[in-house]
């Protein structure tokens, strides 16, 4: 909790930021406060008892239906009890208009205590945007106030055997119908949360040929087909045929969903598909990093709490010790044991910040009254997307392993927990666009795409606060480093913009290297912007433990984190085609 008011209020400086948007309704931060407060409780009492025992009791398929794990309907009872459903539901949906940067509260807090639960409301909450953003009047009327309630919940349905990233391989058909509707067929496949008894409705939104389209992506349209129709007390030509067999998340349902003339309407226009649904995956990879995230520190507290209670060997210096003392240190007394726990806080707190700030970006390209301001928040949202998506999920997926090598064997048994972190937040790194395409797409369609122009605006943005913090002597090295990066960065990309015309493989292998360079950069300039605020009040002797524990973090993330850029930077810069010289026939 100390945590987010200090991203939110000091950090992030919400008060003013809130009143700078169109919002429909003022928000105080004693009403921010009261919703984290009473969201923190729900998360620590109803959701978290159940994380556990929902993954071992997992989903049951039954002949077509779902049976979830016991307690989340209990639980989704009292979160739409709350209202929480409809948090940034519009108010004339029957919600309450928060902005991004406050529903993500929904997603960190309850996302750590339980992340297979959230997963229903997330792709809800993706749903509800995606009609509103794309559907006529008539259709927002009869979808969105059941979405935002929480009666309905939705699903994303994209995935089939043979199309996977490549979409426009897919082969559901959609076929015109006399009154304008559409009859569709076919077979989903890693479909979440599409068969369940936590709502009355499922709303699906099904990526689908129309009869005669075009092959490929551009062929591709987007279609409404609810589990019931509006009305209606039977069931649509929708059918759960089972469930995968997967690796975490097991309280979520992840179905293959048979549409045997299934009725739907057209979302949007015939061949928009994809434009149409990316309002969805664009909301789903900002929760997705905040998955990272979220994971990460869950992790990070148990293994926190074991180092500080498990007694084991001796630190330097320990034999020195009088004999009253205890036989053996904690383990937090270990050096590597701090290095791990200080890998953990560096990049969770950091990707937070980055998270939270990206948000109000959001809020930004969409709310703010002035032209310019939203243009900019856009193209930051459009740059740094696929780097908090791929990021924050692959640092996620490091923190929680090394969470379990700080508690020893015991972090390998089923009871520690630890192991359900790891397997939980691996999805993230495949979710919404593996890792390695978000390198793609940040390198090849955002920065060699614009001549480098959006990177430039966001470097520009980093060096705002360089220039309000290189004069102080703490923090005078760290701007120093990060400075350099931006302008090898700068000279990079001018040599792989000169490139990869003649080298079109360049993007392929130099795209992971590049989000990690930019990624880095981006947590170095969110650290410098946390250790200032806190080092002001060092400096006026108005300090706590917290301030004193944030700059020693931030030293601990330029010491031995930022240096990974030197291999990136190294790597990045190839011109000797290694990745594509071995022939296909030697793997």
């Amino acid at each position: 909790m100390r945590e987010l008011r200090f991203v939110l209020n000091d950090l992030l400086g919400i008060d003013g930021e809130l009143k700078a948007l169109r919002l429909p309704g003022a928000i105080a931060r004693e009403d921010v406060d009261a919703l984290m407060t009473d969201m923190a409780a729900f998360a620590e009492e109803v959701l978290a008892p159940l994380n556990q025992s929902a993954d071992r009791e997992g989903c049951v398929w039954r002949d077509g239906e779902v049976v979830i794990p016991g307690g989340f309907k209990a639980a989704y009872d009292m979160f739409r009890g709350k209202g929480w459903a409809g948090l940034g539901a519009a108010i004339e949906h029957g919600g309450r208009a928060w902005p991004t940067v406050l529903t993500h509260l929904v997603t960190e807090l309850i996302g750590s205590a339980n992340h297979s639960w959230l997963m229903y409301h997330s792709i809800s909450r993706g749903g509800y945007e995606c009609i509103r953003a794309n559907g006529t009047p008539a259709q927002q009327a009869a979808y969105l106030p059941h979405l935002a309630s929480g009666a309905w919940t939705s699903s994303m349905c994209i995935t089939e055997r043979e199309a996977g990233t490549d979409v426009g391989l897919l082969r559901t058909e959609a076929v015109p119908q006399p009154d304008g509707s559409y009859r569709l067929t076919g077979l989903k496949r890693m479909v979440t949360a599409a068969e369940h008894d936590l709502a009355d409705n499922i709303v699906h939104l099904v990526l689908a040929r129309i009869a005669g389209a075009p092959e490929g992506a551009r062929g591709l349209s987007l279609f409404i087909v609810p589990r019931h129709l509006p009305g209606a007390a039977e069931r649509n030509g929708v059918r759960c045929e089972g469930l995968e067999d997967k690796m975490g998340i097991r309280g979520t349902p992840t179905c293959w969903l048979r549409l045997d003339g299934a009725r739907g309407e057209l979302l949007n226009t015939a061949g928009n598909g994809l434009a149409a649904m990316f309002v969805m995956m664009n909301i789903a990879r900002l929760a997705t990093g905040m998955q990272g995230v979220n994971q990460a520190e869950a992790a990070y507290q148990l293994a926190r709490d074991h180092a500080r209670t498990r007694l084991q060997g001796r630190g330097f210096g320990g034999a020195r010790r009088p004999e009253a003392q205890p036989a053996a240190d904690p383990l937090i007394a270990h050096a590597d044991v701090r290095r791990m726990l200080l890998v953990q806080k560096a990049w969770t707190e950091g990707s937070r910040a980055l998270a939270y700030w990206l948000a109000l970006q959001v809020d930004r390209s969409k709310l703010h009254p002035e032209p310019s301001v939203r243009g900019e928040a856009d193209e930051l949202v459009s740059l740094l997307t696929p780097v908090l998506k791929a990021f924050a999920t692959d640092n996620g997926y490091a923190s929680t392993t090394l969470a379990q090598q700080v508690m020893g064997g015991w972090g390998y048994l089923d009871d520690s927990g630890v192991h359900q972190y790891i397997r939980d937040v691996r999805v993230g790194q495949i979710y919404e666009g593996a890792n390695g395409i978000q390198g793609q797409d940040l390198l090849g369609r955002k920065i060699l795409g614009d001549g480098g122009a959006r990177l430039r605006g966001f470097m520009d943005v980093v060096h705002q606060v360089l220039e309000k913090n290189e004069a102080h002597p703490v923090l005078q090295p760290w701007v120093a480093q990060t400075r350099s990066l931006c302008a090898r960065l700068e000279a990079l990309t001018r040599q792989l913009i000169a490139r990869a015309p003649s080298h079109p493989d360049q993007v392929g292998a130099s795209g992971h290297s590049c989000l990690r360079i930019v990624g880095v950069l981006a947590l170095a300039w969110q650290w410098i912007g946390m250790a200032s605020i806190v080092q002001r009040r060092i400096d006026a002797r108005q300090s706590d433990a917290f301030d004193v524990a944030k700059v020693a973090t931030a030293r601990f993330y330029f010491a031995h984190l930022f240096p990974e850029v030197e291999q990136h930077l190294l790597v990045a810069a190839q011109d000797d085609d290694a990745v594509m010289a071995l022939d296909a026939d030697f793997f």
